[in-house]
């Protein structure tokens, strides 16, 4: 995650242009929703979808538009809590609602001390790119991507240690009956006698060459 916020970190400063233009909306509409122009849409999430494309981290951080659909996605992975740490995700409802329907807005944890949290986020104050300093009476949640990260490391050693077991099984059983492979022997008498056969059969064949007929011959 220290990765994903240095990139994030990058783009700091970036501000949206007339129309609410963003490179991170027309980035979104061109290679994760085709059907819909996402240029001048609202890009707090985009922001971050962004930066995990660009890394490879699609799979464990999520590509998402909304922030609603992305903190239940959290919650669905088992990756979703209460407790603010750096490389977390934050969500926020500015009427504190507390409701994941009722999600504004989304950052990322960069820096907790005490009941304050650091963060990046996109999209705010005006349509930037900006570091905030925050308490926690607005944040609806967090959602954690190393955790799902780790789970999937998880469920990969353990498929390849499945894997690598049954193909030590296979390996040890020995070859059943009719599974050894020879070579095909002929009977000496066989190949002697085809031998024989072979040169009268070229006797038999020289001695009933047909006689030329003659003119007139019926």
């Amino acid at each position: 995650m220290q990765k994903f916020i240095e990139l994030l970190e990058s783009q700091l400063g970036y501000s949206e242009k007339a129309s609410g233009y963003t490179k991170f909306g027309e980035w979104y509409g061109k290679n994760v929703e085709f059907d819909a122009d996402y240029s001048g849409a609202p890009w707090c999430e985009m922001y971050l979808s962004w930066a995990a494309h660009k890394l490879g981290y699609e799979e464990w951080v999520g590509q998402f538009a909304w922030t609603v659909a992305h903190a239940k996605w959290f919650k669905e992975q088992d990756a979703w809590g209460k407790k603010p740490k750096p490389g977390a995700f934050v969500y926020y409802d500015w009427s504190g609602s507390n409701d994941l329907d009722n999600i504004d807005h989304v950052g990322i944890v960069t820096k907790v001390e005490g009941d304050k949290i650091f963060t990046i986020e996109g999209n705010i104050d005006g349509g930037v790119a900006k570091r905030k300093e925050r308490d926690t009476g607005k944040v609806v949640g967090y959602g954690y991507p190393e955790q799902i990260k780790a789970r999937l490391d998880e469920d990969a050693a353990r498929e390849a240690a499945e894997a690598k077991k049954k193909a030590e099984e296979q390996a040890s059983v020995p070859p059943g009956p009719g599974t050894d492979v020879g070579v095909l022997q002929m009977p000496d008498e066989s190949l002697t006698g085809g031998s024989e056969a072979t040169e009268e059969t070229k006797e038999d064949t020289g001695s009933q060459r047909p006689h030329p007929r003659s003119e007139g011959s019926p």
